[in-house]
């Protein structure tokens, strides 16, 4: 029996293509992250209105302002006709002594919690949500990544440009460009370098990159974390990306000697800038970093024994 698959007709505005031919199959207990851009986003969204047994979330969808939290879940609970009581769904998304508050005194981050409790209850069998952890904090995105893995009978899909939420949130990060939907390789087609390799220590002044024109150096310590997706890098300084020529292995050997950590295929970290290490599921990490913005870059769970021996914990 061939799997189930969702089509989605590509999408072509005075010659130039927007969203190229989608086909994507149909996993149950799947959690798929589409990253691509707001237009391409935007389309997919409204396809998927057209695609039977399928629950959309959009990023500005409301809340019943004058009811409490628990009015609100009592409304899902009876929509639905779920069988767990009242005081489990509360638990569940973390809103137990939130309970008694109108919604419209709610925080952003438990108002989105309270929305993905829809998401739990619904019998549709496709969820797509758009930007599903954009500006929560960390233990609602926590609670969030939890609740997602909770829905075993659904596949979800999770649109995103932020790289960063779908790594910790997704079994399966892919890239929609105009070439269509691919297995993101956000290692660049680089193998990982062994944990035990040695490298030669190396004193580096200056890691350069490039910016409007101009070579802009750096020194190591100013440095946050480092990004490779598909074989661009970006080296992050203090919240903002600056596109550099060196590859990530080239970076890694040059920079483990001062106190930098290839804690992902995709992804070197400056150690002295980690300030947590936050645990998302069994098979999911991420390090929270000490710089002019709230940042967290993902951690390999292969990755995790060899940074706690590093660190001494």
């Amino acid at each position: 029996m061939q799997p189930k698959t969702i089509d989605i007709p590509a999408y072509v505005e005075a010659g130039n293509i927007i969203c190229p031919k989608l086909t994507i199959t149909y996993q149950q207990a799947f959690i798929m992250g589409i990253y691509t851009d707001q237009a391409k986003i935007q389309y997919v969204l409204k396809a998927f209105i057209k695609q039977p047994n399928s629950y959309i979330h959009l990023k500005d969808d409301n809340l019943y302002e004058r009811l409490t939290v628990r009015e609100h879940v009592a409304f899902y609970r009876k929509l639905f006709n779920s069988s767990e009581t009242v005081e489990a769904l509360l638990q569940l998304i973390n809103l137990f002594d939130c309970q008694n508050i109108k919604i419209n005194q709610l925080s952003k981050s438990n108002r989105q919690l309270l929305h993905y409790l829809k998401l739990y209850l619904t019998p549709a069998s496709i969820i797509i949500v758009e930007e599903p952890l954009q500006n929560m904090e960390e233990f609602p995105k926590y609670i969030t990544v939890q609740l997602f893995e909770k829905m075993s009978q659904k596949m979800i899909l999770l649109l995103s440009n932020n790289l960063e939420d779908l790594l910790i949130s997704c079994h399966e990060t892919n890239r929609l460009d105009a070439q269509g939907l691919r297995l993101l390789d956000v290692a660049g087609q680089e193998t990982a370098t062994n944990d035990t390799a040695t490298f030669s220590p190396m004193k580096i002044e200056k890691i350069p990159t490039k910016k409007n024109d101009k070579i802009i150096l750096f020194n190591p310590p100013e440095i946050d974390y480092i990004e490779s997706v598909e074989g661009d890098v970006s080296i992050y300084v203090a919240g903002e990306a600056y596109p550099c020529s060196l590859t990530l292995t080239e970076l890694e050997q040059r920079l483990i000697p001062l106190g930098f950590f290839r804690c992902h295929r995709s992804y070197i970290v400056n150690l002295q800038k980690v300030r947590e290490i936050i645990t998302w599921t069994k098979n999911s990490y991420s390090l929270s970093i000490h710089t002019t913005n709230k940042t967290t870059v993902p951690l390999s769970k292969n990755k995790l024994a060899s940074l706690k021996e590093l660190i001494g914990i």
